[in-house]
């Protein structure tokens, strides 16, 4: 069994579908991501699942959250402007 402590890069297709997907998450529309892409933002540390996260307002209540991490903001482009709330 081959165990690796790092993971091969993101080739160019699959940053641009990274990208994507973490715009998704942004704009809280991540319901209906697969979770095979999903797994591939977790393994490269881009984004993190919170629960429960407590919402307030018509969404009030406990739910599972989906952030960008530190990483993720870098590799969406956003630290320069002082990161992105997601």
């Amino acid at each position: 069994m081959t165990v690796f402590s790092e993971l091969p890069p993101l080739t160019s297709g699959a940053v641009q579908q990274a990208q994507e997907d973490m715009a998704l998450i942004a704009r809280g529309e991540e319901i209906d991501l697969p979770w095979r892409r999903l797994r591939v933002l977790l393994d490269h540390r881009l984004v993190e699942i919170t629960s429960p996260a407590i919402l307030g307002g018509s969404l009030g209540g406990s739910r599972t959250s989906i952030s960008w991490t530190n990483e993720g903001i870098r590799f969406m482009g956003q630290e320069a402007n002082g990161g992105v709330a997601a």
